[in-house]
């Protein structure tokens, strides 16, 4: 089989890259939601150091659901702030103006789960790097042996990477 893979909330480089490396590659949709990690968070920066960005969650930290299955809080409005946060952030980089027409409808439409919103904004930023936008989902849970390469777990990073 192939390797599989955590989706992310706005994957950072590292992801990117060990994404590309690990073709074919299966995103795994069956697994428990997994707390403290990237699939509902990432980090920008900005002028003012790193800045964390979590996508608010129905039931808080306390899940014992599939991740696919989590839903989006939107009893905030977060998606205005991760927004501002990012132009905040971004905004005089350069072709910021030319991809943040790509990325602003996700921050303006609400989506119910955490799952869809990840794979929609995976796409945007596989077909922005002119990367196969072909997303493949795991059919099933799998154990780790199952797999070539397991990259499931994200827990285990011990630094900060910035999107």
């Amino acid at each position: 089989m192939s390797a599989v893979m955590y989706l992310p909330y706005l994957p950072d480089i590292n992801w990117l890259q060990q994404y590309v490396a690990n073709q074919p590659v299966l995103l795994e949709q069956h697994e428990n939601f997994v707390k403290s990690t990237r699939r509902n968070r990432c980090y920008i920066t900005g002028a003012n150091g790193v800045q964390l960005l979590s996508v608010p969650l129905q039931g808080g930290r306390d899940h014992h659901r599939l991740y696919k299955d989590v839903e989006v809080s939107n009893a905030v409005n977060w998606q205005q702030k991760h927004w501002q946060a990012i132009r905040s952030a971004y905004g005089s980089a350069p072709y910021f103006e030319f991809y943040a027409d790509r990325f602003l409808p996700y921050y303006e439409k609400q989506y119910q789960y955490l799952f869809e919103f990840n794979t929609d904004l995976l796409h945007t930023v596989l077909k922005s790097l002119k990367l196969s936008a072909e997303i493949t989902f795991t059919p099933g849970y799998e154990p780790a042996a199952a797999y070539n390469n397991d990259l499931r777990n994200d827990k285990q990073e011990s630094s900060v990477r910035y999107y």
